[in-house]
């Protein structure tokens, strides 16, 4: 990673800690508190700068992103990376609107992160977090393919500037057009194998890169990878090469694209693949018809949305938080156990979920509405996790669940509740 300047980076840091100018990016509330990538809004148009733009060691606090604004003047391709020496970073490019248009984990090499995508002109922002919701130092850099790179990046292709560059500037895959080879999921439009639970197909990434499906009607769609050992990265092209979605990390290691709003219309789609572990083990592809109801519980299965308090869930109540309370958790993968607790006063909590065997936890703390209080994966060092956070009266759900499917061990839960002592 290259030096930045002492000026740039406490330049960086102060704006980062104060509101965002009044004409930045909103990003639908992602831009408040973001940093000018340039230092002011008019050095932070990439389309204009001599040099890439950089924020160098960006602190990413706990459980919430760095965010870095900038605007474009004309359309063009650009590359975006986060690189930290002491974490894991992964970039998200928001557009004014709030729209998600690209997010990457790892494609920087290493743990670095890095995307290339053509991008209209507007105003954007790039929100930087710790993997896990771990905190960081990072440097953040936005710049044209032909400026200098922040991280070495990864094999593949979308762009080559100039025509005269000899390697590939896109960390990712080749776009899949109409020429590309890829297998068929089904024989004919694949309506029919969504009417009997979806369409599926395993291959290594080596030798099935790409997989092709018609639609003969409007769709909502959902397609997932799956082998966490082979960390599979998918991505959806229409039927010119145009990428339409990509994912990493859905759950856990494995992958997943929901197309739903607006819904896939007919034409033919192709779906890419890679693995950032090991491209020779066996990926699982499905593609099947979005289920909201199903989407909702597979999201509360694995603690990534709360359940409502009535009964529909099994949730463990455990009633008036004590000073101190622990139990042990039998938690089977990914499939988080649910507790809720009541706070009587004022609190500052402190959760620990410990490895007894087998299990590398996660925590997730949310409000009775369902809002994501806190996350946490990997503290101090440790795959253990903590959560320390201020509380008011109030009722919570906490979700413990394993990082992986590969983890079905015990968990020791404890929580440690201090109550300020009165006047």
């Amino acid at each position: 990673m290259k030096a930045q300047s002492t000026a740039l980076s406490l330049a960086a840091l102060c704006l980062l800690a104060h509101p965002a100018l009044a004409q930045a990016p909103e990003c639908g509330g992602i831009g408040a508190g973001g940093a000018w990538i340039g230092g002011t809004p008019e050095a932070s148009d990439p389309a204009m700068a001599a040099d890439a733009l950089t924020l160098g060691g960006v602190s990413v606090p706990l459980g919430a992103p760095a965010v870095a604004l900038f605007t474009l003047s004309a359309p063009m391709p650009l590359r975006l990376e986060a690189a930290s020496a002491n974490g894991d970073p992964v970039l998200e490019l928001y557009d004014a609107s709030g729209a998600l248009i690209v997010t990457d984990d790892d494609s920087g090499g290493g743990l670095d992160s890095r995307a290339e995508t053509e991008l209209a002109p507007g105003g954007y922002c790039l929100a930087v977090r710790g993997f896990g919701g771990s905190t960081l130092a990072a440097d953040i850099r936005v710049g044209r393919l032909e400026h200098e790179p922040l991280t070495v990046g990864l094999a593949g292709g979308f762009f080559e500037p100039g025509g005269g560059l000899t390697g590939p500037e896109f960390v990712g895959i080749q776009p899949c057009t109409a020429d590309t080879p890829a297998v068929a999921l089904t024989q004919g439009p694949i309506e029919a194998a969504l009417d009997l639970g979806g369409a599926q197909a395993t291959g290594t990434v080596t030798d099935t890169p790409y997989y092709r499906f018609t639609l003969a009607t409007p769709q909502s769609l959902s397609l997932r990878a799956h082998n966490e050992a082979a960390d599979p990265y998918i991505y959806l092209f229409d039927g010119s090469g145009a990428l339409l979605a990509e994912n990493d990390d859905y759950a856990s290691l494995n992958s997943r694209i929901d197309m739903t709003d607006p819904p896939l219309q007919p034409g033919t789609y192709c779906v890419g693949m890679r693995a950032l572990s090991d491209p020779d083990l066996p990926v699982t592809l499905q593609v099947l018809r979005f289920d909201a109801a199903a989407a909702e519980a597979e999201l509360i299965a694995s603690g990534e949305a709360a359940p409502p308090l009535d009964g529909s869930w099994p949730v463990t109540a455990m009633g008036l938080l004590p000073p101190v309370s622990v139990r042990d958790l039998q938690v089977q993968g990914t499939q988080a156990v649910w507790l809720s607790f009541e706070v009587g006063a004022p609190t500052l909590l402190v959760i620990d979920a410990v490895e007894v065997r087998d299990s590398d936890p996660v925590i997730i703390l949310y409000d009775a509405g369902g809002q994501e209080i806190a996350y946490n994966d990997d503290s101090n060092g440790t795959l253990n996790s903590q959560i320390l956070t201020r509380l008011d009266v109030g009722i919570y759900l906490l979700a413990v669940r394993q990082y992986s499917d590969g983890y079905m061990g015990t968990i020791r839960l404890s929580a440690e509740r201090f109550v300020r002592a009165p006047q």
